[in-house]
């Protein structure tokens, strides 16, 4: 568990780049997993932190969290638009 705390953010960067991986190969179902898994990933560091651990530790793993729950956020946003786009030019061919 120390190895996700200490590294939560390089794997929210792997998140990110497996999503705009996903999106160039057209895969648009991955990439609507991959960015609800980004906000699962926050959420989990979110109520771990408030569960199992205290002190200033907690308040880091906690705005950790939030940052990654708003990343994931962002990326379904960015998903749903290029989704959106996809099928608006499907439609005018």
């Amino acid at each position: 568990m120390s190895f996700i705390l200490t590294n939560c953010m390089a794997i929210s960067i792997m998140f990110v780049i497996l999503l705009f991986v996903s999106i160039v190969c057209n895969k648009r179902i991955a990439a609507l997993f991959i960015s609800f898994v980004t906000v699962l990933f926050g959420s989990f560091l979110l109520l771990y932190a408030f569960a199992k651990i205290s002190g200033f530790d907690a308040l880091d793993i906690q705005i950790k969290g939030l940052m990654i729950i708003g990343e994931g956020l962002i990326l379904l946003v960015i998903t749903s638009v290029f989704i959106s786009v996809q099928e608006a030019k499907k439609k005018t061919l």
